[in-house]
Parts: C-alpha cells; sequence; structure tokens
C-alpha cells in the first residue's frame, strides 16, 4: 500500500492547471456513474443522488467505525471492482466518504490512481476519522499511492469545529451552487488538518472555533487537475456525523453534493441554478408521493380494495417520469421542470383514488359488520324472549329434588 517513489515522480509531470476535463459519463444513458463508499445507511451524499436523474450511485459500506473490519472486507469484496478494466469502464466518479483504506481490497487503490490520470475518473474524499491522515486510531492515506494524486498533504491533526469560509467566489464549482443561507449553516463538527499543494485550487478556509490554534486557518474545499482526471479534496465531512451541526441541513446542500459529481465528471450545470434546485427538488416530491402512495396501496389492498385505478395512474406518471428525467439528463431543465410538475399532479390525483379506494372498501366493510352486529342481536333477542318470555312452557315444581332428599 505504500507509495512508490517512481511512480510518485512520473505523476508530478501529470499535474497540469485547472483547464476543461474530458467528459466522463455513460455513452449510452448520459448519466454518471458514482461509486460511493462510506456509510450509505446513514445521513449522507448517496441518499442525494438516489434522486438526482444525472447521478446513478452504487453504494458500499467501507466507514468502519463501530463495525467489525471482517463485514466492512466482505462488502469490499462483494461489491468493488474486481480489476482496473472495470473499475473505469463501470464508474465515472468514485467518492470515499470518511472511508479507511486498510480494509481495501490489493490493488484497489492503485486501480484509482491508475483511472484518475489515465482514464479521466473522478475522485473524491471527503473528511472525518478515517479520511486524510486520519485520526482516532485510524491510519493515514499518506501511506497509500493515492496521496500523490490528492491536491493535499495529509497531516495527523485533526481539528476542532470549524467555520468555512469561501475564498474563490469565482471558481466554476462555487458558481454552481446557490449559497443562500448557507451563513446559517456554517458549522462542521471537526475536520481533518490538510496543507495545501502547489498547483491546487482551494475553494474555501477553515477557521479553527476552539482548541489550540483556535482562529487559524486551514485549506477546507481543494481541488486540482492531475493527468487526465480531477480530484475533489473535502477537509471537512459530507456525512451528517462528519459534517456536523447545521451544513448537511442546508436546503442546498443536494445541490453542492450532486454539483461535485458533475464537476468531477467535466459536466458544467446550467446556468440557471435556481431552476436546477427546483428542478431537483421536484423529482424528490415526486419519489417521496410515490413512497405515500405504495404504501396505501399496500394497506388497503389487505382488505379487498379495488387499486386497479391508482395503479394505471401510477404507471401513467411512470411513463411522463421518464420522459422528465432524460430530459434532465439533456439538461432540458425547462422541460424537465414542467414535465415533473405534471407527473407530481398525477400522483397527487392518483393518491386521491387510493384514498377513494380505501374509503369504498372500509363503506363495505363497514355494511358487511352492520349486518354481522344485527344478525347476531336478532339471534340473541329471539333467545332470551324464548327463555324469558314463553316461561310457561316449563312445567314448575314445588320442591326440588334436593329438598326431597333432606326430607
Amino acid at each position: 500500500m505504500r507509495s512508490v517513489p517512481i511512480f510518485a515522480l512520473a505523476l508530478l509531470f501529470l499535474i497540469v492547471p485547472a483547464t476543461a476535463k474530458q467528459l466522463k459519463r455513460d455513452n449510452q444513458t448520459g448519466v454518471i456513474r458514482v461509486l460511493y463508499i462510506g456509510q450509505p445507511f446513514e445521513a449522507c451524499p448517496y441518499h442525494v443522488y438516489r434522486f438526482d436523474p444525472l447521478i446513478s450511485a452504487t453504494p458500499v459500506s467501507g466507514n468502519a467505525y463501530g463495525l467489525p473490519g471482517t463485514l466492512i472486507q466482505r462488502a469490499m469484496r462483494l461489491y468493488m471492482p474486481r480489476n482496473n478494466a472495470t473499475m473505469v469502464s463501470a464508474y465515472d466518479i468514485i467518492g470515499l466518504d470518511d472511508t479507511t483504506w486498510y480494509n481495501f481490497p490489493p490493488n484497489t487503490i492503485v486501480w484509482m490512481v491508475k483511472g484518475c490520470t489515465e482514464n479521466a475518473l473522478g475522485l473524491f474524499m471527503a473528511g472525518g476519522f478515517e479520511s486524510f491522515g486520519g485520526g482516532a486510531g485510524y491510519p493515514t492515506w499518506g501511506q497509500t499511492v493515492l496521496s500523490e494524486v490528492m491536491p493535499v498533504e495529509c497531516t495527523s491533526m485533526f481539528g476542532p469545529d470549524g467555520q468555512n469560509l469561501v475564498t474563490a467566489p469565482d471558481d466554476t464549482f462555487i458558481r454552481s451552487v446557490p449559497w443562500d443561507e448557507y451563513d446559517q449553516h456554517n458549522i462542521f463538527g471537526g475536520y481533518n488538518i490538510v496543507e495545501l499543494r502547489q498547483g491546487a485550487n482551494e475553494l474555501s478556509q477553515l477557521t479553527r472555533l476552539g482548541g489550540t490554534g483556535a482562529g487559524l486557518r486551514d485549506p477546507g474545499w481543494v481541488w486540482w487537475d492531475i493527468g487526465n482526471g480531477r480530484f475533489f479534496a473535502s477537509a471537512q465531512g459530507f456525512r451528517g456525523g462528519s459534517a456536523g451541526r447545521g451544513f448537511i441541513r442546508w436546503k442546498h446542500y443536494p445541490d453542492f453534493v450532486s454539483n461535485v459529481v458533475y464537476f468531477l465528471a467535466g459536466l458544467t450545470p446550467p446556468s440557471d441554478i435556481n431552476l436546477l434546485y427546483l428542478t431537483r427538488r421536484r423529482f424528490k416530491d415526486i419519489y417521496d408521493e410515490t413512497q405515500v402512495i405504495t404504501g396505501t396501496i399496500d394497506f388497503i389492498s389487505k382488505f379487498g380494495a379495488d387499486t386497479r385505478k391508482v395503479d394505471r395512474k401510477v404507471s401513467e406518471a411512470g411513463v411522463r417520469l421518464a420522459d422528465a428525467k432524460k430530459r434532465f439528463v439533456d439538461l432540458e431543465l425547462v422541460e424537465s421542470k414542467q414535465i415533473a410538475d405534471e407527473v407530481f399532479g398525477m400522483l397527487q390525483e392518483a393518491y386521491g383514488l387510493a384514498l377513494d379506494a380505501r374509503d369504498a372498501a372500509l363503506y363495505w366493510i363497514f355494511v358487511t359488520e352492520w349486518f354481522v352486529v344485527s344478525a347476531t342481536g336478532l339471534i340473541c333477542g329471539f333467545v332470551v324472549w324464548t327463555l324469558m318470555i314463553k316461561r310457561r312452557l316449563y312445567r314448575e315444581v314445588e320442591v326440588t329434588r334436593g329438598g326431597l332428599a333432606d326430607g
């Protein structure tokens, strides 16, 4: 896993000024394929990528905190590419989100570096105890060949809470993100202290809010082009736990992490960043509405509700949704947003039909129950009438057998 000096020397000649990067995405579908390695079962960028039509993400559990290494290694064996050719043909971006290199299969990190420098693969690393120089006993990535393509130098220091200040407002990536309300969420809970490399593009700086060196500034977001690829380093975390008390709650957090992927793939987002935000938000609304309808159908089907009308409407919405996603992939945002709004309206109609089907089913359940209860009451009444009103059918006796025996 240690870097090879000759290979490191060769990489020095691959460091080039920031220029237009070769576009890398699926030639057939147009989507950007991401291999996300981190903790996809918690709040993290992966859950944003699931709603972005331009991104297809594959999650791999790579965060070892609180988990046995054997479990992480098993996930790596199952889901990581088996060779370099598969890595560069199946994926366009590899995201390392607070994951330790120690559990990676042999040669995988070498393939990442080769894919970046030779095959235009994009890489990002987000901060945490298992990133960059490590912390809490996790090893540093400085021991690996990946350190040779990072735009920052790893150190063994881990900083306190930090406040992030954007220092390059005219950078292409920074201009692709809406920054309104960012100041309300500009606190990061701990970060890796790294050093800027010559030729790298620093986008932000973190100000230490406490502890040793309070007030000092360290590199935050940094990127560079190296060889044919691009590397984006974030000393602060992207995940909920690492991102601290606010960043992940920022309304443009989805825009930030999605645009990191676009940027690494060499794709320039549309200039209308607010329309991009609204269109992405509508796709998230569609997903949420679909989940509600699916749950409602599953519930009402259990007591015999007729869901055929709902199914037809959902199917129609699905056809239109595919068209909306295709327009989004082609960055035809106006058309994509219009169709997505139409799809959302169709799903709202489908939900109304589901509620009607529920009410109809419940009505007949109520009628059936009413007949059952009424019939039971009539039968019980008849039995009581027979026993109490028609007592004369039974001969009265003056004494019982027990009384005769006593006598």
